[in-house]
């Protein structure tokens, strides 16, 4: 009989895990965790890979114009990316600060190499792996 309560009890606060969301996962956190600092809003990380979506498209098309459209829209954000990441993920950190710095060696030439595109391509890929890591989807392009 106690074997009996105690699978019971197992069940009922298994079912009270689901939370009556009918099985959909939770969507991302509203802000995640800087060590040392306060949370960082999650909307600030995906506005920035938000952002990246015209930065790449602009790297394709016109390399040598993306320089301060980078610097002025998703560069620091996505330094933040990379700070909240480091914590629990720092392989998607490092990877996104090296392509970033790819990047933006690519975008300080003038005129920028013919793969400025290609490396815009990776840095998007590392955002987007990196947010994937933490829970948040990437948006698409």
């Amino acid at each position: 009989m106690k074997r009996l309560a105690a699978l019971c009890a197992v069940a009922v606060a298994l079912a009270g895990c689901g939370g009556g969301g009918g099985g959909q996962p939770p969507g991302p956190p509203a802000s995640l965790p800087l060590p040392g600092a306060a949370p960082v809003p999650t909307s600030e990380l995906t506005s920035a890979a938000s952002q990246m979506c015209a930065i790449v498209a602009q790297s394709h098309q016109s390399p040598g114009t993306v320089l301060q459209p980078f610097y002025a829209g998703p560069h620091n954000a996505l330094h933040l990316l990379a700070a909240v990441a480091h914590a629990k993920h720092p392989a998607q950190a490092n990877q996104l600060l090296q392509v970033m710095l790819t990047y933006e060696q690519a975008i300080a030439d003038h005129p920028p190499p013919p793969q400025t595109g290609a490396d815009a391509d990776a840095l998007q890929q590392a955002v987007g792996s990196a947010l994937a890591a933490l829970g948040v989807p990437p948006p698409s392009c």
